[in-house]
């Protein structure tokens, strides 16, 4: 039975044109090497819906692949490297105080993340013209409505969210 479905795949494989094969190979190296060409998708995180569950408001985010996201990261890893290596700086994660600093810098390195990633904002409008994201208004939103900064987030982690067919 086996035999029978490898068969068919053959015959099938054999009646592919050029552009089917391209196609069906995987990811297109030459959009590596074109420097005009982005290889970065653009994905909706949508946080707000009307009464049927369609989309009224939402971010549209870059990934990690993003030169927001690696600059951000970059950033913030710098601060913390210097930090690190500043005896007076050095927080003691074993005391209460510690601890929630700890948590604190992680949760503004979210917060941040977050911020550099958001690209547009469909659906959000002042005065009914579309507003564009600034980092104040982002993080104004975001300590407003926390939940959608885990949503901008866990869209992040997703690389299915950027890839395209």
């Amino acid at each position: 039975m086996a035999a029978f479905f490898i068969l068919i795949l053959i015959k099938k494989a054999n009646y592919m044109n050029n552009a089917q094969m391209i196609a069906s190979a995987g990811f297109d190296i030459s959009l590596l090497n074109d420097a005009n060409k982005s290889v970065d998708q653009v994905h909706l995180v949508s946080v707000l819906f009307d009464e049927d569950g369609a989309h009224k408001a939402g971010f549209e985010i870059v990934s990690k692949n993003s030169d927001q996201y690696r600059a951000v990261i970059r950033e913030t890893s710098v601060v913390a490297i210097k930090r690190s290596v500043q005896k007076s700086k050095q927080i003691d994660a074993k005391t209460d105080e510690g601890a929630a600093e700890l948590y604190d810098l992680a949760e503004n390195r979210n917060l941040k993340i977050a911020i550099a990633v958001v690209v547009g904002m469909p659906g959000f409008v002042d005065k009914g013209v579309q507003v564009q994201p600034s980092p104040a208004l982002l993080k104004a939103i975001f300590e407003k409505m926390p939940s959608w900064q885990e949503k901008v987030l866990a869209a992040l982690e997703a690389d299915g969210n950027f890839l395209t067919v």
